[in-house]
């Protein structure tokens, strides 16, 4: 802490700053928008109808764009056949006060399939539903998405259709991803029992290992730092042998959201091979580190004549309310509530106040995160 001196009134105040499962054989992404290319497992022939085309990345969802203002669809075979896959949606329009209406269906192996599990949100949009037929749709009023719908059933051809019902809808936007068959994996990454993680300053960030874990002769777990839930391995900021992450400035930023899971695979020199096709990783915590608040004071008028009183303005930095204990010999210690990042307090002196300079201490502050005594 440092001095607020008036009479002179010299002030000076510093004081300190999903969870999701990704599954282990539904990670190879297709990205091609015509012809055959071999995708992890399988050859992948991707074919296209009526109004189809490709976008880059939005809210984690490329490249394939069906539906702008018609109907359109996807086609993929698969030689071999896969497992099953997982789909990501974005902008599944249904609009009744515009007359718009559009649902995505999916066919599997030639038959319609109807979906019955829901995806996962994404924040980015609302929530997509299932239909009474097993369609995809946005909700009531709504441009929705959807993160992780799974079709698990062996597959030779999977088309994804845009179905225009009513009205000429702008389209959406989706990706693909493979389950590689892999009957002979057992391994497991468990599962991580944490609530998010919300720590002050520089703190370590750690989670209880990783338990019912099943590693095959061979693997090994670790546990990684990363920074996109839809993009695990693109986006791997640190690894470690310990469920433990110091905040590296380096390469981290306060107040945004990473997450930590396990991953499990073969042992290739001491870390996880991420191209193992049995790769798995547990659930994933958040963790936000937030910067410790701080206070800087200023006075209106310096100069105050024995019982007279003055306005002191605090800026403070962190994120609203702020909690402000300042001291005083002759008044004691004081606390304020702040709503916003600056603030107004009076500060008188007794009626008897001998001259000279006046000394009013910052003792304690708070934000809505984190406190510095």
């Amino acid at each position: 802490m440092l001095p607020i001196r008036i009479a002179g009134l010299l002030l000076l105040a510093q004081l300190c700053a999903a969870p999701f499962a990704l599954r282990g054989q539904c990670m190879d992404k297709v990205s091609h928008t015509s012809g055959t290319q071999q995708v992890g497992c399988t050859n992948v022939t991707v074919t296209s109808a009526g109004s189809a085309g490709s976008l880059l990345p939005i809210c984690g969802k490329d490249p394939y764009f069906i539906g702008n203002m018609s109907s359109g669809s996807y086609t993929f075979t698969f030689s071999p056949a896969v497992s099953g896959v997982r789909v990501s949606l974005y902008a599944v329009n249904n609009q009744p006060a515009i007359n718009n209406l559009e649902e995505v269906a999916f066919t599997v192996n030639g038959s319609f399939y109807p979906i019955t599990n829901p995806g996962v949100a994404d924040g980015c949009l609302p929530e997509a539903e299932i239909s009474p037929t097993g369609k995809i749709r946005g909700c009531t009023g709504c441009i929705s998405s959807w993160d992780d719908l799974e079709i698990t059933t062996p597959i030779n051809a999977l088309k994804v259709e845009d179905i225009h019902v009513s009205g000429s809808p702008a389209g959406v936007l989706f990706s693909l991803y493979l389950c590689c068959a892999a009957p002979s994996c057992q391994t497991d990454a468990g599962q991580i029992n944490a609530a998010p993680l919300t720590l002050c300053g520089t703190g370590m960030a750690t989670v209880p290992a990783a338990t019912q874990t099943l590693l095959e002769p061979g693997d090994l777990l670790q546990y990684i730092l990363f920074a996109d839930p839809n993009d695990t391995l693109g986006s791997i900021l640190a690894t470690s042998n310990t469920p433990s992450f110091g905040f590296n400035p380096a390469l981290l930023q306060p107040n945004i959201t990473y997450y930590i899971c396990a991953v499990a695979g073969n042992n290739q020199a001491g870390n996880v091979n991420l191209s193992d096709p049995c790769l798995d990783f547990s659930n994933a915590i958040p963790v936000v580190w937030r910067p410790y608040p701080t206070v800087a004071l200023a006075v209106g008028n310096p100069n105050l004549c024995a019982g007279a009183c003055t306005e002191i303005t605090a800026t403070f930095t962190g994120t609203a309310p702020f909690t402000l204990t300042y001291f005083h010999s002759s008044t004691g210690a004081t606390t304020q509530s702040f709503s916003d990042n600056i603030g107004v307090f009076s500060f008188c002196t007794s009626p008897g106040a001998a001259p000279g300079p006046l000394v009013v201490q910052a003792v304690a502050l708070e934000d809505a995160w984190c406190s510095c005594p």
